[in-house]
């Protein structure tokens, strides 16, 4: 027998034992979603528990010691810090905000020493009112996307927004005594020697070339029913219908579109409530809902609102890093919420199982984060509007088995006026494109 029918074999093990995995967590989910809904309550699709402090996380944690290199934490071994951070500080009597502009920051994050958590999105003080003691109404929707706690001296934090160029400061601030030291403890947490790029904003990226581990997992595809309860109250008047690419269910007021090519879910309900909300509503509804859906097995992170559509996105991650798919159809849960529930949904269906081991996917090597500035620049892009530089895992089909996905670690860059993220190539591509008038 020869070594390629003996992976095969093995192979072939593996999805039998990840069906098997699957089938008892699908049921167990059942049983219990079933126990749910005869007390009263709905079900609820989701087998995965999420909290607050996973989902609207840091998705980046810097460490600056005073005339020192900027250094990343590994987000996989700072998950439980951070939850520890969110669970045990606590903040009162916020102060008037204070001018900190981007050259003033980057004096004082390199004379003076700072844990930074960085985040994809702004995020409204209101959304962790018990954090916030006595945070005064028209604080609550105010927003911050940095949070800098001195190593120094930790009475001192600073929640700053950097594109308002503002700060805010606590008259008191109760944080632990040993919870900050711990982020420098550089046994227990893998830190990456970082530089601090000039582009829309300050990004640290790492600056020497990385040796990055290839992820190969098989995927599970989600059963409809799974969701069907959750998404109508009386399963027995909808209206299924087969479509050329899955199936649509209707009621009077609902839409349920499953396809089967893409793997997505699409959920719109006609609701006539124009209840305004507030951005720490909005955003804490949308938790809600992306608790009771979402089974991705790794966390799922706040990515991105939309204020002109009212858009949330959380995006996907994989050991400690973001996964980006062709559309974001597997790697992003994005909907849409009003005063009376949620309008829109658009749900990847597959789920990371079970982790293998595959010949020819064991490592890539990227380059620093200067270098695909630099490159960048070449290309012709303005520096300036780059709003996103970060290493993130590539969603792949597998050639040779379409239940068997390769996470490839590659370079990811966002411009300012665009949503999407393209590969450093896909942008150069683009970029080319447009100068030639195509």
């Amino acid at each position: 027998m020869t070594w390629t029918h003996i992976k095969h074999i093995l192979l072939g093990a593996l999805i039998v034992l990840s069906l098997f995995l699957s089938f008892s967590l699908l049921t167990t989910g059942s049983q219990s979603n079933e126990q749910t809904s005869s007390s009263g309550g709905s079900t609820t699709p989701a087998l995965v528990d999420r909290s607050m402090s996973e989902v609207f996380s840091p998705s980046q944690i810097i460490l600056h010691e005073a005339y020192d290199n900027h250094q990343i934490a590994s987000l996989s071994d700072t998950q439980d810090l951070v939850k520890q951070s969110y669970k045990r500080m606590r903040f009162k009597d916020v102060q008037p905000p204070k001018t900190l502009t981007r050259s003033e920051y980057q004096q004082m994050v390199h004379e003076d020493s700072w844990v930074e958590f960085i985040f994809d999105e702004k995020i409204p003080f209101g959304l962790f009112s018990e954090g916030f003691e006595d945070i005064p109404s028209d604080y609550e929707n105010r927003t911050f996307n940095r949070v800098l706690f001195n190593l120094n001296n930790q009475s001192r934090v600073l929640f700053y927004n950097d594109q308002e160029e503002q700060t805010y400061e606590f008259e008191e601030v109760r944080i632990p005594e040993d919870l900050l030291a711990r982020f420098r403890d550089t046994e227990s947490i893998r830190y990456t020697e970082a530089t601090g790029l000039e582009l829309n904003h300050v990004t640290y990226v790492p600056s020497s070339k990385m040796n990055l581990s290839y992820e190969n997992y098989i995927v599970e595809r989600l059963p409809d029913r799974l969701f069907i309860g959750q998404f109508f109250e009386e399963t027995s008047k909808v209206n299924v219908r087969s479509t050329s690419n899955g199936q649509q269910y209707t009621s009077l007021t609902t839409e349920v579109v499953i396809n089967d090519e893409n793997y997505t879910l699409s959920y719109l309900h006609q609701r006539t409530n124009r209840e305004e909300l507030s951005l720490t509503e909005r955003l804490a509804n949308s938790f809600q809902e992306l608790a009771k859906v979402e089974n991705w097995k790794d966390r799922s992170r706040y990515k991105a609102y939309n204020s002109s559509t009212g858009e949330v996105v959380f995006q996907r991650y994989l050991n400690g890093m973001p996964v980006f798919s062709a559309q974001q159809l597997d790697s992003e849960v994005a909907l849409r919420i009003d005063g009376s529930g949620m309008k829109n949904l658009r749900l990847p269906l597959r789920i990371a199982q079970t982790p293998i081991s595959l010949d020819g996917y064991d490592k890539k090597e990227l380059p620093g984060g200067q270098e695909i500035a630099d490159k960048l620049e070449a290309a012709g892009v303005d520096l300036s509007t780059v709003t996103g530089l970060k290493v993130g895992l590539t969603w792949e089909e597998s050639e040779e088995d379409e239940r068997v996905i390769h996470f490839e670690p590659d370079w990811y860059v966002n411009v300012k006026n665009d949503s999407n993220w393209y590969t450093v190539d896909q942008l150069i591509e683009l970029q080319g494109e447009s100068l030639n008038g195509l």
